[in-house]
């Protein structure tokens, strides 16, 4: 199964339990009084934070989410249960947007947020009795609870993107900055999704690398790209085929138009012209590189490093 970072879900709070109609009916008391309790109220939909979910995978199948029912109320003013709330389990940096706009971002493991908030329980003909009332038949049944569709977008703390066209070589800059062992072929569309890997600084801190795919050779965005991890990059690595004969400057901007609306405001954009053994890099370029020769790999990664820190 591939790697999801976008989601769409229905999620439903529970109803709340139906209150009850009940009279008390006893040896000697033949002439008992109202006592149907009142209904539970119905359970909450959470999205709780999960470090152990890396992705949203399994919402492509899981669709829709619905808290338990608050329980009925019973005579001799028993009142139902609540229901209990539903957890729904995310991966940390799970945004969550409804009707378009965002309500709420889950950074950390553990942190959570209700999205459909559950019925209120109904009322037994118990709270109807008054002194002038004494024999109410009136019950109120529990509510609905709350439903809607939410969107979940997923954002990896990426500290470096490495973005480019197809074969541009961004897969193997990876492996040769981090040794993340991703596979690297001689063909474009490689990468179905982010292949990761850590750079760790001169105090042992680790920075999060990734090769994000999803830009096509005509400059559009792939199915199921993974464009919108750049989000939260500190720096953006775009890969530039010092061999490939087209325009440098042409294939610079059909890419930029590509991850334009994903592009992190203040990032720092660097252009690295790659496979420089083959040809010489052009002049849009910031740093050249070569993964066969090492030319340029270590001056990069201090370069990065020190951006970083």
């Amino acid at each position: 199964m591939s790697f999801t970072d976008r989601a769409k879900i229905h999620v439903q709070g529970g109803r709340g339990g139906q209150g009850c109609l009940s009279f008390r009916r006893e040896a000697h008391t033949p002439k008992g009084g109202p006592d149907g309790g009142n209904g539970g109220r119905g359970g909450d939909v959470l999205l709780v934070a999960d470090d152990q979910v890396t992705d949203l995978t399994t919402f492509r199948t899981r669709v829709h989410h619905k808290a338990q029912v608050g329980g009925a109320g019973e005579g001799r003013n028993r009142h139902g249960r609540n229901g209990e709330p539903l957890q729904v389990h995310v991966p940390p940096g799970t945004r969550v947007l409804r009707d378009g706009h965002e309500v709420a971002m889950l950074i950390h493991p553990g942190d959570s947020v209700p999205v459909a908030r559950g019925g209120a329980g109904g009322v037994g003909n118990r709270a109807f009795r008054s002194s002038t009332h004494r024999t109410p038949r009136e019950t109120i049944p529990g509510e609905d609870g709350e439903e809607a569709w939410i969107v979940l977008e997923m954002r990896l703390p990426v500290d470096v993107a490495i973005i480019g066209l197809p074969n541009a070589g961004k897969t193997a800059l990876l492996n040769a900055l981090t040794g993340a062992g991703a596979t690297v072929a001689p063909y474009p569309h490689t990468t179905d999704e982010p292949a990761l890997g850590p750079l760790e600084d001169d105090y042992g801190v680790i920075h999060l690398v990734a090769d994000l795919p999803g830009v096509a050779a005509d400059g559009t965005e792939r199915r199921g790209a993974a464009l919108g991890q750049l989000e939260r990059a500190s720096v953006v690595l775009h890969c530039l085929d010092s061999s490939d004969p087209e325009d440098p400057a042409v294939r610079l901007a059909r890419v930029r138009e590509c991850v334009a609306r994903f592009m992190p405001q203040g990032a720092r954009e660097v252009v690295v012209a790659t496979k420089c053994d083959l040809a010489p890099a052009p002049a849009q370029a910031d740093a050249a590189t070569s993964v066969e020769t090492g030319e340029g790999i270590a001056g990069l990664r201090a370069e990065l490093i020190g951006w970083l820190s």
